[in-house]
């Protein structure tokens, strides 16, 4: 049975020509990140294309990482972070400064883009090396800007549709593949122009009718879908490493002024709490082993 198209993403390929590319919807997932935090219409359109976009990049890791998208801004947006990870678990943060229209495009609330910065940021969490890639704030929406990123530094070209509204985020991507033949040209330009059709498509009951809306005629092979979902990493002992890092003193400094330590996560806004007796048995000697 084909999966309904509902928190689900489905990667693609044309098997005739060059061309690679994946569509997801994002429902429940990014409902539920929505509910962490009351962010302004305007606001969160931006969070699900973006949402969206992180988890059509991040489908291809083939580490146990994470994918993270941060940009800090100059304008009334100050701050965006998205992350997604290799198993397609998502969450995202956002600050902001101001009144966010609800058609304000992210080079509106970005600013000037001598200050602001848009990094995406491959972390294997496995001990493996950082890589770090800037992407030029050289466009009016998330799409434009990740076009021009692959382009530019992956030597790939490629088509990114997005939209989020009525609490449901989608995308498509498409990618013509290095090393594409006239034949493959072709049938680039025909699946970029299916892009213009993306907005009906979304309305599909699963991806394979969908993929059928978008390429008529064309030898279109879907492979196994992927669940997306909501998923925070934070934890009470992260937390506590946190506050480890924080130092003694600044730890007592916080008591003394509040009488206990509260901390919320920033992207699920779950809430820690640390007695005294709890925040000060943080920085106790361990005991000592015994030969």
């Amino acid at each position: 049975m084909i999966p309904p198209f509902n928190d689900n993403l489905t990667r693609f390929v044309m098997e005739r020509a060059a061309v690679r590319g994946a569509v997801v919807s994002l429902d429940a997932a990014y409902r539920e990140i929505l509910g962490c935090h009351a962010y302004p219409s305007g606001l969160r359109r931006l969070i699900g294309e973006t949402l969206a976009a992180v988890c059509l990049l991040a489908n291809s890791l083939k580490f146990q990482g994470s994918l993270i998208l941060q940009l800090h801004g100059a304008g009334t947006l100050r701050l965006l972070v998205v992350e997604c990870d290799a198993s397609l678990s998502l969450r995202a943060t956002a600050q902001w400064e101001g009144p966010i229209t609800d058609d304000a495009l992210l080079s509106d609330l970005a600013g000037d883009v001598r200050a602001s910065r848009l990094v995406l940021t491959l972390d294997p969490k496995d001990g493996g090396p950082l890589y770090q890639g800037v992407v030029a704030l050289e466009g009016t929406s998330i799409a434009a800007l990740l076009e021009h990123y692959l382009a530019k530094s992956e030597q790939i070209e490629s088509r990114l549709w997005l939209r989020a509204a009525d609490g449901r985020a989608c995308g498509l991507l498409l990618q013509r593949m290095p090393g594409a033949t006239d034949v493959d040209a072709a049938m680039w330009g025909r699946a970029a122009a299916a892009v213009d059709a993306a907005p009906a498509a979304f309305g599909a009951a699963d991806a394979h009718a969908l993929l059928g809306f978008l390429f008529p005629g064309d030898d279109v092979r879907a492979f196994r879908a992927r669940s997306p979902r909501f998923g925070c990493s934070c934890s009470r002992q992260r937390v506590a490493g946190a506050l480890r890092l924080l130092g003694s003193a600044e730890v007592e400094s916080i008591l003394a002024e509040r009488g206990r330590i509260g901390v919320d996560c920033e992207f699920c806004n779950r809430r820690y709490e640390f007695d005294p007796a709890e925040a000060r048995a943080l920085f106790d000697a361990p005991p000592a082993a015994v030969h």
